[in-house]
Order: C-alpha cells, then sequence, then structure tokens
C-alpha cells in the first residue's frame, strides 16, 4: 500500500529543535520509502527548502519573546490554501497542538481522513512562561488537550511523556512511537576523520576534556545549571572545553554570565548548525553530552550522541532519563549544579566508564529513523483501513436508518 502522508508542525528548517527534526524525518523516510510525503509549516524570512518531499509553506511572524520560533498566519495566506487543497492525502499527523495542528484538525474532518497526532512537548511549563497568570494557563491547557481528546490516533515518545499527558487531562489512550535519529554509526576511520574536524572547528586539542550540549539555549532546559557547574569546576582548577550548539533567547545572558564566571576560555557558542555534517563533528570529538533538562520528554539529541558512542548525563526522575541505567549507558545526577559538576570531575578522572557508557547508549539508546518510519509506515495503513471500515459501516447504517423511515 503507497500511502499520500502529510506532516504539520510550528517548526521546521531553518529553526533547528527535536519536534521539527522528528516531522521532517517522518515525511523524508515515508516520502522516500513508502509513497508520497508532504510537510506543512510557517514559512521563515526567505529561507529556500533543499529536501525531496513537498513542503507546504504557510505566513508566519516572530512569535514575541521567543525567538526563533514563529506565529503562523495561515487563514490570510490565500496562496497556501490553493496549494494545500490541491493535495489528496490518505492520512495527516500533526506534531503540536497550536496553528499547524488545528489546521490538520480541520483537513482531516474536511477530507474525512484520520489524523495522528504526537504529544512531544510539556506544554503547561510553555504557557506557565509566557502568560500573566494560571486562569489562562487553565485555558490554553482546556484548549490543547480538546484538541488531542478530538484526534483519531495520538502517540508519545516514551511511556513518561505518557503520564504526563494524562496529568495535563488527556481522556484517550496512546501509543508509544520512538524518536530516532538521522545519524549513522560512523566506522572507525571516519570517526577519527569527523573528530579531527571537531577539535578543528572548536579549536581543540587531542587531548582535551569536552563537553556538549546542544539544543535551544532556553532556560526551561536548565542550562543555567550547566554553567553553574562550569563554573564550578573553573573554581576547583578543572581543565576543560564545554561546546553548546543552538540558538535561543537565552543566549546573550548564557554569554553574559560565561564573561562573569571566568568561563571565556572554556566555552565555545555555536551558534545554530544547520549542516548535519558539523553536527557530526561536535559529536564525535565530545567526552559527554550534558543535558540536565528536566523540561524535555524523549530528546532526539541524546540519541545522537549515542550513535558517537557519547554518553548523556541526565536529571534522575525526569522524562529524559527514561531508560538510561547509571554506569551502563549513560548518568544520572540529581537537579543541582552540584551534583553535575561532581559526576563531571568523577568520569573526568574515569575514561573506561564514560567508554563503558558510551557503547551502552550505542547499544540501547540508538536507533535510526529508517527502522522508525517502517514501524509509522505500518501503523499508518491500519489506522487508514479502519477508518475506511468505520466510514463504509456509518455509510451502511445511515442509509439503512435513512430507509427505515421510508417503510411504512
Amino acid at each position: 500500500m503507497t500511502i499520500n502522508s502529510c506532516q504539520f508542525n510550528d517548526s521546521y528548517f531553518p529553526i533547528m529543535d527535536g519536534v521539527g527534526m522528528t516531522a521532517h524525518n517522518y515525511a523524508y523516510w515515508m516520502n522516500l520509502k513508502h509513497g508520497t510525503a508532504s510537510l506543512v509549516a510557517p514559512a521563515v524570512n526567505d529561507y529556500k527548502d533543499r529536501v525531496d518531499y513537498k513542503v507546504i509553506r504557510f505566513k508566519s511572524v516572530l512569535l514575541p519573546g521567543m525567538n526563533p520560533y514563529r506565529v503562523g498566519l495561515p487563514m490570510i495566506d490565500f496562496r497556501f490554501k490553493k496549494k494545500l487543497s490541491k493535495n489528496n492525502f490518505d492520512i495527516l499527523h500533526a506534531h503540536c497542538p497550536f496553528i499547524s495542528g488545528q489546521l490538520a484538525l480541520k483537513l482531516s474532518r474536511k477530507l474525512n481522513i484520520p489524523l495522528v497526532a504526537t504529544f512531544h512537548t510539556k506544554y503547561r511549563d510553555d504557557f506557565k512562561k509566557a502568560l500573566p497568570g494560571d486562569m489562562f494557563v487553565e485555558f490554553m491547557m482546556t484548549l490543547t488537550m480538546d484538541f488531542y481528546n478530538s484526534v483519531d490516533v495520538v502517540w508519545v515518545p516514551n511511556r513518561a511523556t505518557g503520564v504526563t499527558l494524562k496529568e495535563y487531562g488527556f481522556t484517550g489512550e496512546f501509543e508509544i512511537m520512538p524518536n530516532g535519529t538521522d545519524f549513522e554509526i560512523p566506522e572507525k576511520g571516519k570517526y577519527l576523520k569527523y573528530r579531527n574536524k571537531g577539535l578543528e572547528e572548536i579549536k581543540a586539542k587531542n587531548d582535551d576534556f569536552i563537553l556538549l550540549f546542544v539544543g535551544q539555549h532556553r532556560w526551561e532546559k536548565n542550562v543555567r545549571t550547566i554553567l553553574d557547574s562550569l563554573k564550578i569546576l573553573k573554581e576547583k582548577k578543572e581543565s576543560f572545553k564545554m561546546i553548546f550548539a543552538g540558538e535561543g533567547y537565552a543566549v546573550k545572558e548564557m554569554k553574559t554570565l560565561v564573561r562573569q564566571y571566568g568561563l571565556t576560555e572554556n566555552v565555545v557558542f555555536t551558534g545554530v548548525i544547520t549542516e548535519r555534517s558539523t553536527m557530526k563533528h561536535l559529536y564525535a570529538c565530545a567526552d559527554l553530552f550534558i543535558f540536565p533538562s528536566v523540561y524535555d520528554n524523549a530528546p532526539l539529541v541524546m540519541k545522537e550522541a549515542a550513535a558517537f558512542d557519547v554518553p548523556s548525563i541526565v536529571v534522575r526522575n525526569t522524562s529524559s532519563a527514561e531508560g538510561i541505567m547509571e554506569n551502563v549507558n549513560g548518568f544520572l545526577i540529581s537537579n543541582s549544579a552540584a551534583s553535575l559538576a561532581e559526576k563531571i570531575m568523577e568520569l573526568k578522572s574515569n575514561q573506561e566508564a564514560i567508554k563503558r557508557a558510551g557503547e551502552g547508549a550505542r547499544k540501547s539508546i540508538y536507533r535510526h529513523w529508517e527502522s522508525i518510519v517502517d514501524e509509522v509506515n505500518i501503523k499508518y495503513e491500519d489506522i487508514i483501513n479502519r477508518h475506511k471500515s468505520k466510514h463504509d459501516i456509518n455509510s451502511y447504517l445511515s442509509v439503512h436508518d435513512s430507509e427505515s423511515v421510508l417503510i411504512p
């Protein structure tokens, strides 16, 4: 069965985040192997798409206080509406409940085709930051849960995320569909080539102890905890180099703290990196992946690090920590700068533990998007067939109910 599918999300290239990468990989692999795929997302200035599948963009403006994210304006974009109406989709998949998600919901009802929605994000945390009071937060949470309670199928990337969804007020059933990575596990020759490139790009030596964070530079990601832990390391005369890859509203204040803490020689801000090959260089030269976020659910970046045998340090009992076993495939800390600094110092003097956990991460955390989307395709087929069967039964009952009314 060939499927004409369409992904919907409010973030997409050139804005790099985990949800946008997920939507991209769904579209890429579905289009490559299982039919025809499209992706609907906001337009970003003059950015030109460079993918093999169809991208349908709608007008957008910068979201105040949430740089680089955009808010879409599809209701006034008539060219977008015309392009969207020309497609004959079999199934739609929304990766967020807002502008693009509402588009997907309306289109699924108009075309009478199924809509899958993946719950990726701790929206309550976002609302608390952006909205002035609890009343507005609860109002937005109600609208968000109304969306998930209205779609045909809901997916989550791990069980912890499903628990959050239920706590938010979702009343239906959910299925777990894990995330993946587009990185191949490199052969030794390629790995060394990537590593040397990475060291050159960050101006580091081969024996430098390198820490890496990849993601949006937002306080919700607990980046302050990272910076405070680096201050402790510096005060204890530890040598290290910390790489922050990405962009976000907090980057200016983060750079100010780096200067105040005397970390200028230790910290590198790469900015947003759109070339995936460059990201390989950074992962290959890292010793540890630092990700103390209590906000994220199932970070793709941890899987990317695992492809290069780089273990992650995460906060225990968080969604990000699901599946992480201490000293087996990663490392667990409490939610504090002191705990993070202590763990980094402990591991710096125990390279064997890092190597062992890195190998464990590759074996247990890593999974390529191609195999994930092969599973997605099977589930899409089942959802489409069940939707058609339900529609046929409803049509049959509707016709016979009408006939019964006419019988004297």
